[in-house]
């Protein structure tokens, strides 16, 4: 089933938004599955994403990663957010940058510690790379990913179903995502 991506014709409300939960953590034979989560969608100035996990004490190389391709000749959009900020936006395999700004947070509530970040790529970038038009119907192939590869805490976690043996952004590991508008 597709993950349903709201399409605002303002300003984007995280808080309205439906919630894409990492819960598929294939290679974990221990019990640390570190709550992560995802909100995705569409505002006029292009596409939103806020990415957030819960760990009392993220270690550097902790990150979260989203792989959205909307088109099939142009490499996906990669998105890469680490619990210390580092942050970077390019396009698949390559070494090319694409315009983002992502405005980092930490924080705790009653559910604990988190790190994230809200990220907007620009819709220029959208129609410009990628000829992609967020309109009701539109579809578009993606996953999110929770990922450490730190030995102390290695952990290996996804939105939709994925074969870590691939590259994270291949066809096979991505999932559907329908833009909506209500």
């Amino acid at each position: 089933m597709a993950f349903k991506v709201r399409l605002f014709h303002g300003s984007p409300d995280y808080e309205s938004l439906h919630v894409a939960k990492l819960t598929c953590f294939p290679l974990e034979r221990r019990d640390y599955k570190p709550y992560s989560q995802a909100r995705v969608c569409f505002a006029p100035d292009g596409l939103h994403l806020q990415l957030l996990a819960f760990e009392a004490e993220p270690l550097p190389e902790s990150s979260m990663m989203a792989f959205f391709s909307f088109a099939e000749k142009v490499p996906p959009l990669a998105l890469s957010l680490s619990a210390n900020g580092r942050f970077s936006a390019s396009l698949a395999c390559t070494v090319t940058p694409v315009e983002a700004a992502v405005h980092t947070f930490t924080g705790e509530d009653l559910q604990g510690v988190y790190w994230g970040g809200n990220i907007q790529i620009p819709q220029k970038v959208l129609t410009g790379v990628y000829g992609f038009e967020a309109v009701p119907g539109a579809i578009f192939a993606g996953n999110l990913y929770k990922l450490c590869e730190n030995p102390a805490r290695t952990h290996y976690g996804c939105f939709y179903p994925a074969d870590f043996k691939r590259a994270l952004h291949d066809p096979r590991n991505l999932g559907e995502f329908d833009v909506i508008d209500y």
